[in-house]
């Protein structure tokens, strides 16, 4: 079998929570190999999220990877500190489909202007040319009358409608 294209090995995630140090990630390890589906399954509250969300630097302020490595096109995230650091391949190179899509969407901004928003900052695309490429996502996840929808806001959107806009999102930048 080729490489793999993320390789975690014995990650341990740490929190500093009310004056005490909590460890949520005791040792997590994977690899995920081109064209492979993995899915990431436990109880809830057993640290799904938090370890994964190791992979694009978006532990909240008071966690820290505290020992382990998580190699993605030979450099380790985990010396990642920097936010620059992260936007090099957060969204352009690696995404992540969030479980509950009201907490992944702005509320605020219409679901055509977030994936447009995706375009803009990873694919460089402007204007009309980054509206019509977010219209044409969103129909390839199953939104009917993409381009009227592109107009509309999350609590427009059925649950699964909503799943479907949070797919696109994370799609439209083509991540590895």
């Amino acid at each position: 079998m080729s490489e793999p294209i993320l390789s975690a090995r014995d990650v341990i995630v740490k929190f500093s929570l009310r004056g005490q140090i909590l460890t949520a990630i005791r040792g997590a390890s994977l690899d995920l190999y081109q064209g492979q589906t993995l899915a990431v399954v436990g109880e809830s509250g057993s640290g799904k999220s938090v370890f994964t969300k190791c992979f694009l630097g978006m532990l909240d302020a008071n966690g820290w990877i505290d020992s382990g490595s998580i190699m993605f096109e030979g450099k380790d995230l985990c010396r990642y500190k920097t936010e620059e650091d992260w936007l090099k391949i957060r969204g352009k190179k690696i995404a992540m489909i969030f479980q509950d899509p009201m907490t992944a969407l702005n509320p605020l901004r219409t679901v055509g202007m977030q994936i447009q928003e995706a375009l803009e900052l990873h694919r460089n695309l402007r204007g009309e040319d980054a509206k019509n490429e977010a219209i044409e996502i969103l129909g390839q996840v199953g939104i009917s009358d993409p381009a009227m929808r592109y107009s509309q806001y999350p609590h427009e959107f059925s649950g699964g409608m909503r799943q479907r806009v949070v797919i696109a999102v994370a799609v439209a930048c083509n991540p590895r």
